[in-house]
């Protein structure tokens, strides 16, 4: 039952709801005390009240029983039943005879009041009327409920009237707490809906006026802090592996599977994949200088020739290690051919200069090879371009070689 009361319902549906049920029993349990405490007053009030007509009556009756004065006997009864709360009224003589009897006819409510009076005026009054010290008859009075009816009645349309009005204040004290709850839960829900679409894990939960969610808010605000924390972390992370796993370790160069992902995205470019130009660069006598100097100073070499490729060329082209001494560039918005012939006279000009290491002079030297992409239908064809073009200048005096069909 518990379940069924508190299953897929809204927070407002459930304020109403036990609101409702806590109204329902308080106005049980206060309207049944309430009642029974005033039924029993009145009883007790209507039966004084009887007592004390039945001692009017006997005394009013008196001189009419010594005369025994039925017709004025009658008067005075029938005057009692019709303007008190008696529904009959008889008069005994002192031999016990019947001398004289009042009805008060029910118009309305007959069966409740029979009921009523069945209930609470069951018994009947009897005093003895005497004379001088002496025993003239009696009075049998019986009460009428119709007070005690009439009274619960107006108690139950006061009771509704105010039930009226508690039901109004019930209903607008909760959608009135209703409002200010959802009013200070809103931005709860907007945050975590931000959190959710966006990742904003820099934002936090504002202050909240109502204390149990200020507790929520900050728990979940520490929780944010742990989140952003590992989040940032994760991303430093991922940043350094992704650039570990595109980079090579020697030369912090972008390696070959780095260089041919940018290759390829330039080549899907149809604006741009008609004015590139591919270099390739390989070492002219490095296996001599690891034989005579070791691979210490041949990585040191390598590294050289790295950082004078990457200051001899433009900033948007892309210089990048592929394996050992062979590196490639990729030169994008190439016009004419001879800006490519001074690119690759500056850069096979730029290791002129010997590397001073340790004390020690090394010379160094490299063949370039040049493809135009406008004569290469895919990046493969490019690549093998200007391998051929790299090979074919080693054999000549200047070291560099355009490749054409």
């Amino acid at each position: 039952m518990i379940n069924s009361f508190f299953k897929s319902t809204s927070l407002q549906t459930l304020f109403r709801k036990s609101q409702f049920t806590i109204f329902a029993i308080t106005l049980l349990i206060c309207t049944s005390t309430f009642v029974s405490i005033s039924i029993f007053t009145v009883e007790s009030y209507a039966k004084q009240n009887l007592l004390l007509i039945s001692r009017t009556v006997s005394e009013r009756i008196q001189p009419a029983l010594v005369f025994s004065d039925k017709y004025a006997i009658s008067q005075i009864i029938n005057e009692f039943t019709l303007q008190h709360s008696v529904r009959s009224i008889q008069v005994y003589d002192a031999q016990g005879n019947e001398i004289a009897k009042s009805l008060k006819t029910v118009e309305h409510y007959s069966y409740i009041q029979n009921f009523f009076d069945h209930i609470f005026l069951k018994d009947a009054i009897k005093l003895n009327v005497q004379h001088q010290g002496q025993h003239v008859g009696n009075v049998v009075l019986y009460g009428s409920s119709n007070e005690i009816l009439m009274f619960i009645f107006k108690i139950f349309v006061g009771l509704a009237f105010g039930m009226l009005f508690m039901i109004f204040a019930l209903w607008w004290s909760v959608n009135l707490t209703y409002r200010h709850i959802m009013h200070s839960f809103s931005p709860l829900i907007q945050i975590a809906q931000l959190l959710k679409s966006q990742k904003a894990y820099n934002l936090r939960f504002p202050q909240n006026d109502i204390k149990e969610f200020q507790e929520l808010n900050t728990v979940f605000n520490q929780l944010l802090d742990e989140i952003q924390s590992w989040h940032t972390h994760l991303q430093n992370e991922n940043h350094e592996l992704s650039y570990q796993v595109q980079h090579d370790h020697l030369t912090q160069l972008p390696n070959r599977n780095y260089f041919f992902q940018v290759l390829c995205n330039l080549f899907e470019d149809s604006k741009q994949r008609n004015n590139l130009a591919l270099l390739f660069i390989d070492n002219n006598n490095f296996k001599a200088i690891n034989d005579q100097y070791g691979h210490l100073v041949g990585d040191e070499v390598l590294k050289e020739m790295s950082n004078r490729l990457k200051n001899n060329i433009r900033q948007n082209d892309f210089v990048a290690r592929l394996a050992g001494d062979e590196f490639a560039i990729i030169l994008q918005s190439v016009a004419k051919i001879e800006h490519l012939i001074s690119i690759a006279e500056n850069l096979i000009k730029c290791c002129e200069e010997p590397l001073i290491y340790k004390g020690q002079s090394i010379s160094f030297s490299f063949s370039l090879g040049i493809a135009l992409s406008k004569h290469a239908t895919t990046p493969e064809d490019l690549i093998s371009q200007a391998d051929q073009a790299m090979y074919k200048a080693k054999s000549l005096q200047h070291h560099w070689f355009i490749y054409h069909s």
